[in-house]
């Protein structure tokens, strides 16, 4: 029988529909390590699970006004992730004309035109911001994305430990001010949460 979300986090989901940025960040920290484990199990890619929890919490917050509906909050964050990443494959499979998938989901979990052009836009914004780093910088950053220590990174690129930190913290800096400069005041303490804490 599912479990229903205790009063604690009844209250941060309620806190979460009025706009709350520091009750999402709170969330995000219970539940990104379980996303992104979820969505391994489909993936098998560190790089991939980390977009997808980000492209997962970036829909709990578009959606944020239905959160008081959820009665079990981490059923429906899996139920999310799986029909995200299922509609990634399905997508994979239509535009390479292999054979077409009828996945059957569930209505509550379908966004919008609106949550998906906005969905599409704010992911282009951060892979403008990455692209936009000076070549090392832009290494170092992938790098950790793809789960590198940072001593396996200073072995990869032939620098210092601390030139990788400092090349980390300057990417974080450049990635944080191209993106408050492009996005709309409303999403923008969500996308710099989920900036500063990708993995």
């Amino acid at each position: 029988m599912p479990v229903a979300n205790t009063a604690e986090e009844q209250a941060l989901l309620l806190q979460i529909a009025d706009g709350d940025a520091a009750a999402f960040t709170a969330i995000f920290h219970r539940y990104s390590k379980q996303v992104f484990d979820a969505a391994m199990v489909y993936l098998k890619d560190a790089n991939l699970a980390t977009e997808t929890v980000q492209e997962i919490f970036l829909k709990v917050w578009l959606r944020r006004s239905g959160l008081t509906e959820v009665d079990n909050f981490r059923d429906y964050l899996f139920i999310l992730t799986r029909n995200h990443i299922y509609d990634g494959f399905r997508r994979q499979l239509v535009k390479l004309k292999v054979y077409d998938i009828h996945q059957q989901q569930q209505p509550t979990m379908q966004a919008d035109a609106d949550h998906l052009l906005l969905e599409k836009e704010y992911d282009g914004i951060l892979r403008a911001a990455v692209s936009a780093l000076p070549t090392e910088r832009r290494k170092v950053y992938q790098a950790r994305q793809a789960g590198f220590s940072n001593e396996e990174i200073s072995r990869q690129l032939n620098i210092s430990v601390h030139t990788v930190k400092k090349q980390m913290s300057l990417a974080m800096q450049s990635i944080r001010t191209f993106v408050s400069a492009r996005v709309k005041n409303d999403v923008l303490p969500i996308l710099l949460i989920l900036i500063t804490f990708r993995r």
